[in-house]
């Protein structure tokens, strides 16, 4: 059962190795000059929560997958597309 429980703790470090490395090479640069169009989407990425409509829209610009967006609807852009609205 260490074992198990090593190796668990492993594959969760490294999982955050790599997603801090994927920001740090691919997510900064693009988010530091964001691109005036969309980028293609990278399918690896999980997404985000934010609470922020300019974070929001910069990694939408940026290529991340799926950004929920946490607000209120008075908060929100007429310019943002919203796919599905969820009330909480």
């Amino acid at each position: 059962q260490d074992l198990i429980a090593f190796v668990m703790q492993l594959q969760c470090t490294l999982l955050d190795i790599h997603a801090l490395l994927d920001y740090v090479e691919i997510l900064y640069p693009l988010l530091a000059s964001l691109p005036l169009k969309p980028m293609h989407a990278n399918p690896t990425w999980m997404g985000c929560f934010t609470r922020n409509t300019k974070v929001c829209e910069s990694l939408y610009f940026a290529g991340v997958v799926l950004v929920w967006l946490v607000c209120d609807e008075e908060f929100i852009p007429q310019t943002m597309n919203i796919i599905h609205p969820v009330q909480l």
